[in-house]
């Protein structure tokens, strides 16, 4: 099956679902879904590399660290994302016993209204409703969050 995302009903935020044949594009096609809750990603041409970094002492603080800084570069920088190369690793953490990192490359252009449009203000990610799980026959991710509108 393959990776991608979908909005599931609320009634006053944006819930998101992405999945994936790997946690890695799981949490891209998340990336994604993000992005385009706030803009119109079809004519995005990939012009920038941004290199973002996050981290984690679990999944879902890496998840959460993920959505927020790739938010951050759309919203400080002025850069719609609409491409995501993900590497995440897990590593051994003195502080903590399990720690994650995850590496990315993401490409996009500079923000131009015109262009994007612009769909809805995107106030914060939240842990509400985070999940990131497997299938039972191992063969698919899912990532679920809210944003705050």
């Amino acid at each position: 099956m393959p990776g991608g995302f979908r909005y599931l009903d609320h009634m006053t935020d944006a819930l998101i679902e992405a999945y994936g044949s790997t946690l890695d594009e799981a949490f891209e096609n998340s990336a994604y879904g993000l992005v385009n809750t706030m803009f119109d990603l079809s004519n995005v041409s990939a012009d920038l590399e941004v290199k973002i970094e996050a981290n984690g002492y679990d999944l879902h603080s890496l998840f959460y660290d993920w959505l927020e800084k790739v938010m951050l570069v759309v919203l400080t920088d002025n850069v719609i994302l609409s491409n995501f190369k993900v590497k995440i690793s897990h590593v051994n953490n003195m502080n903590y016993s399990d720690a994650y990192l995850l590496h990315s490359k993401a490409r996009g252009e500079r923000l131009d209204l015109k262009k994007h449009g612009f769909k809805v203000e995107v106030k914060a990610v939240t842990y509400h409703e985070m999940q990131i799980k497997q299938n039972e026959e191992k063969n698919l991710f899912i990532t679920r969050f809210l944003i705050d509108l």
